[in-house]
């Protein structure tokens, strides 16, 4: 079995020591500062690995999707027969974007959703990509005016 000690020349940090042999790592650099580096690397470490863990502790989750709704801030686009607007949502790994909406006579409002799915015990990739997603209007926008729920503010249409 390895014994980890202080080492006793002031040129090295650590000493590794095993029955019937011995290994010094000679640094070439002050032993305080050798630690310093050392100790601020491991908190590093435990940082970026804290989410890693038992479900319910941070990165991985317990499990199930959650939503939430967004503000629609990339253009909005019209389709050429008039009945379908599409936009674009940035979304992770274990992400999906949802466009729905509602008409009346006079408007359309239109609800950006973030899903996240997340299966307990699984990590997710941080690769972020924009995603299309659209909404089909029961009939032509024409003269309507469109609104995104999120902020109330009235959406620019553009064609393609």
């Amino acid at each position: 079995m390895a014994i980890l000690k202080e080492a006793t020349r002031p040129h090295a940090l650590l000493s590794l020591q095993e029955p019937g042999a011995s290994l010094m790592r000679h640094t070439g650099m002050n032993p305080r500062s050798l630690r310093a580096r050392a100790t601020l690397a491991a908190l590093v470490g435990a940082f970026a690995l804290g989410g890693c863990g038992q479900a319910g502790q941070g990165g991985i989750p317990e499990s199930g999707p959650s939503s939430a709704s967004q503000p629609i801030t990339k253009a909005t686009t019209i389709s050429a027969d008039g009945r379908t607007l599409t936009t674009v949502i940035p979304v992770g790994g274990c992400q999906k974007g949802r466009l729905s909406g509602t008409e009346t006579d006079t408007a359309v409002s239109l609800t950006l959703t973030l899903t996240t799915d997340e299966k307990k015990g699984e990590a997710c990739t941080a690769n972020i990509r924009l995603e299309p997603v659209s909404f089909t209007l029961e009939k032509p926008l024409d003269a309507r005016k469109v609104v995104d729920r999120a902020t109330g503010n009235p959406l620019p249409i553009t064609q393609p």
